[in-house]
């Protein structure tokens, strides 16, 4: 079975080389007549794009200007939106969430009607190419050893790591310090040294009942079950511990996982022996309009993220917002 995985690996590998050299002379590269900030990685999932797209939207807000977001928006081969998109939706009220497997069209019909939007931020756009744009943003998580990454099938790399060399800038993730090791690594396979390293943190908690939604200052003491539907669920489950938090039981989740009436009914009942049911908010967002309030009789906490900088910060901000100059003068 591994010699087959590796060879699946070496012909997708292959594949997404000859897809790389048609973009890289243009083909099929689409200019939406905007500035294009994407941001992407090279593995599948858990890097934190999700807060890092909305960081950048609100620091985008902040000095004037009025962003859109585009991502493909829909689970593979299923009719309903992504938990991105109905977190983005939630979470930036008011901005334009362009849900739609062609984001070019969707992008170019959108201005039509609304050409006031100055800025696209690609949510999940390394890989998607059809987008022309000023600034290509990669996240590398630093818990994960790059050496020891492989290209799909045989492991999680959506490309090879030499792909690196096609980003702008690369902002590194959960990372508590600069590691010298991986900085020298990302160099190497870069060009230059990461732009920016940050960490996620909680700013705070949301807390959901019957009521509605409030806020929570503290986890300390409250005993909690959890669902958490993402791909590096160990480092929430670490935060809820170094908040004070108790967990009773983990209910397991795969990734990006559909919530189901079934599943809600487990968690009810598991709930029974705690004081909150702790979601991220991927998972609140599928997780909320199939909640019985009569039946899960505990509230739900949501933590609300942020990016805590360790490096870069200004760097970072002035390459974002370089890119209207370097739009002005293309």
């Amino acid at each position: 079975m591994k010699p087959l995985t590796t060879l699946a690996s070496k012909f997708y590998s292959a594949t997404m080389a000859y897809r790389n050299r048609r973009f890289d002379r243009g083909d099929r590269v689409v200019d939406v007549g905007r500035p294009v900030i994407s941001v992407g990685n090279v593995t599948m999932g858990g890097t934190g794009k999700t807060p890092t797209v909305q960081w950048i939207v609100r620091l985008l807000q902040a000095r004037g200007h009025l962003p859109l977001v585009a991502l493909r928006g829909y689970a593979a081969g299923k009719p309903q939106l992504s938990d991105e998109a109905m977190e983005h939706e939630q979470m930036l009220p008011g901005v334009p969430v362009l849900a739609d497997p062609d984001r070019v069209g969707a992008i170019e019909a959108f201005l039509k009607k609304d050409p006031s939007r100055d800025v696209v931020v690609l949510d999940d756009g390394f890989q998607h190419r059809f987008v022309a744009r000023q600034l290509d943003l990669v996240l590398i998580d630093a818990r994960r050893s790059l050496d020891a990454e492989r290209v799909f099938p045989a492991g999680r790399l959506r490309e090879p790591l030499s792909s690196l060399s096609r980003a702008t800038d690369v902002l590194v993730t959960h990372a508590a310090s600069v590691d010298p090791v991986l900085r020298k690594r990302i160099s190497m396979l870069h060009g230059r040294d990461p732009t920016a390293w940050c960490d996620h943190v909680w700013t705070g908690l949301s807390r959901f009942d019957v009521d509605g939604e409030t806020t929570l200052d503290t986890l300390s003491g409250i005993r909690v079950i959890t669902r958490l539907g993402i791909a590096a669920a160990e480092g929430v489950r670490n935060q809820i511990v170094e908040a004070g938090g108790v967990i009773v039981a983990d209910v397991a989740a795969r990734d990006h996982a559909p919530v189901t009436a079934r599943e809600v009914q487990r968690l009810a009942e598991a709930c029974t022996r705690a004081d909150a049911l702790l979601v991220t908010g991927k998972d609140w967002v599928k997780l909320q309009p199939l909640v019985d309030w009569s039946a899960l009789q505990v509230p739900v906490l949501v933590p609300r993220l942020t990016l805590n900088f360790v490096s870069g910060r200004e760097e970072l901000e002035r390459r974002l917002l370089g890119v209207f100059a370097s739009s002005e003068s293309a």
